[in-house]
């Protein structure tokens, strides 16, 4: 393999070109503006007929030529130059590739709102690896506490977060990488951070005393609210798009609003806020609006009222949403909506993510997207739980996700599983983030450790799950019950495979930092797994969990040093604080 993502036609030749190799080659962007300006051995021809990403990359004897109609076009036949030149060391075959996307947008979207806040520099390294990918398209998910909000500066005055400075700057980077940073700015439910405040609490659908997630729709101030948001944050994008959000509004059809919602339908009373927000965005901004599709899909009757240049994403993260995605993506098209798939790196809610289940889930958004006309392929990346899991998770999802929104291939035949699409992407990864250690299919084992776990649990693993549900809990909603889970035999099973791979991560030469969170995680899911024993006979396991109770505090630091690495300061407390309960419920047994 000499190119990924797999290129849509490549034809090698016998004979090479030798490319004298350029420190200056190393950096895509830098590498593409001296391409246009002029590198001995490459030239760039225009190629007027070629669509908007298209572009053929020719090399013999004689040099490199790169035909584009468009400077999209160029960018993505520099990208795959560049990488040919990384791996053959620039003595490059002879060769005449054909390419184009299959998909015209191909996003990536990582959840900052929920604990993990990257740094500017950190996220920069993220869109590098992104456009190495071809990716064209970038959203950073936003609750509240992540963003400084004009409109309400002193929500944000104590921590640091993104800037309004900060958020151009990254445009800016992105734009130089013909990708496209969405604003994604949530504006019904999930709104849990902002109603909690006692100044806000009065805008949500709520009974008694406890806290909201969702807004009332027939509130002028909630409107408002929602205005100042996208007045303090939309200025600074220069996307044409902007992700509204409006998933899982748990509150619609309840509390205030219950009669109304049954007078006129739920569905129609969400069309009603989706299309007055659509209207404002359109009307102040001149931007089209996204959102999430999982509150209007069980209603096609009411499709017909989506905004007409509205794009709805349409998301499932399981094998069974997965397969029900049919029926809804035949629905859109038939009703004339516009809509995205949306896979997940399915690493939320269990530490290391869960790679058979994520390499099914975008494997059959991406065909199902080319096949019933989707316009783009969305890879969301969430932060449940305080966002515990590390970055490295989610790479090679990314790259697979990468692959098929390039190009999808032939449709899943139902015996090869598409294993050279998975190995590709781990190969690419290894080589341009872990100097070439063969870290990825380590990672993917680890990964698959649920596996080992007697129950399943809805995007996430039991051993994840345990560690944020209090010690005395042993039911988790309808899924399981720890008293039901058979014996230490299944997580004795889940520590022994966890030390085993990581035993053999520890053998490669890695940068120590990766090494370290890798590790962490290990330590992490162990944790869980020996908290799941503890559960299961909480009387006989007095000793065991005094000695949990001493391993939380010997992760605790660790955690939080590799936090402050790459992120701001500000969300580390959520998981940590999980871990503390957890480390003095522990110490409490037996008292």
């Amino acid at each position: 393999m000499i190119l990924f993502p797999q290129p849509q036609k490549m034809t090698v030749s016998e004979g090479a070109f030798v490319l004298p190799m350029q420190e200056a080659y190393s950096d895509l962007a830098g590498f593409f503006s001296a391409v246009k300006a002029g590198v001995p051995g490459i030239k760039a021809v225009s190629a007027p007929g070629l669509e908007k990403e298209e572009y053929r990359l020719q090399i013999d004897e004689t040099g490199i030529v790169l035909s584009a109609s468009t400077d999209e076009g160029l960018f993505r036949a520099v990208t795959s130059l560049q990488q040919m030149i990384r791996r053959t060391g620039g003595k490059l075959p002879r060769v005449l590739i054909e390419d184009k996307p299959a998909l015209a947008r191909r996003g990536y979207m990582l959840d900052i709102s929920r604990g993990r806040m990257p740094k500017v520099e950190t996220i920069k390294g993220m869109i590098d690896f992104l456009a190495a990918l071809k990716y064209n398209e970038f959203q950073l998910y936003m609750e509240g506490d992540c963003f400084k909000y004009a409109a309400y500066p002193k929500e944000t005055a104590d921590f640091d977060c993104l800037t309004p400075e900060d958020i151009e700057a990254l445009d800016a980077y992105c734009r130089e990488r013909f990708m496209d940073l969405v604003p994604n700015q949530n504006s019904f439910g999930h709104m849990y951070t902002w109603l909690k405040k006692p100044e806000f609490h009065h805008l949500g659908l709520f009974e008694g005393d406890e806290t909201p997630s969702t807004l009332n729709p027939m509130l002028p101030e909630s409107f408002d609210f929602i205005c100042n948001l996208y007045e303090s944050l939309l200025p600074h994008f220069s996307s044409e798009y902007v992700n509204i959000g409006l998933d899982e509004a748990y509150g619609l059809g309840k509390f205030q609003i219950e009669e109304y919602c049954r007078q006129k339908g739920k569905d129609v009373v969400f069309m009603e806020w989706l299309n007055k927000l659509s209207n404002h965005i359109r009307e102040k901004y001149g931007k089209t609006v996204m959102f999430w599709a999982d509150m209007i899909y069980n209603y096609p009757q009411s499709y017909h009222l989506v905004p007409k240049d509205a794009v709805a994403l349409e998301w499932g993260y399981e094998l069974i949403q997965s397969q029900r995605m049919t029926a809804h993506c035949i629905a859109y098209r038939d009703a004339g909506v516009r809509y995205y798939v949306c896979p997940s790196t399915n690493t939320h809610g269990s530490l290391s993510g869960r790679m058979d289940v994520t390499t099914f889930n975008i494997r059959t958004c991406a065909e199902l997207a080319v096949e019933y006309g989707a316009e783009g392929l969305l890879l969301t990346d969430w932060g449940d739980g305080g966002h515990p899991q590390s970055w490295i998770w989610s790479m090679n999802p990314i790259a697979l996700a990468g692959q098929y929104g390039w190009n999808t291939g032939a449709p899943q035949d139902g015996e090869t599983f598409k294993a050279d699409f998975i190995r590709n992407a781990e190969a690419f990864v290894d080589e341009f983030a872990f100097g070439g250690a063969g870290l990825s299919r380590l990672l993917y084992r680890m990964a698959n450790y649920y596996l080992l776990e007697p129950e399943r649990v809805h995007v996430c693993t039991m051993s994840a799950k345990e560690l944020s549900l209090p010690v005395s809990q042993t039911r988790y909603a309808h899924l399981f019950d720890m008293k039901d889970s058979g014996d230490d035999f299944y997580f004795d099973n889940v520590t022994a495979y966890v030390r085993k791979v990581m035993a053999d991560i520890e053998k490669l030469p890695l940068n120590d930092l990766y090494k370290r969170e890798i590790r962490l995680t290990a330590n992490l899911i162990e944790l869980g797994s020996e908290l799941c024993k503890v559960k299961l006979h909480p009387k006989e396991s007095v000793r065991e969990a005094r000695a949990l109770g001493d391993q939380i505090d010997r992760l605790l630091p660790e955690y939080q040093a590799l936090w402050r690495v790459r992120n701001y300061e500000k969300g580390v407390e959520r998981f940590s604080d999980e871990l503390l309960a957890r480390r003095d419920e522990l110490r409490a047994l037996g008292t």
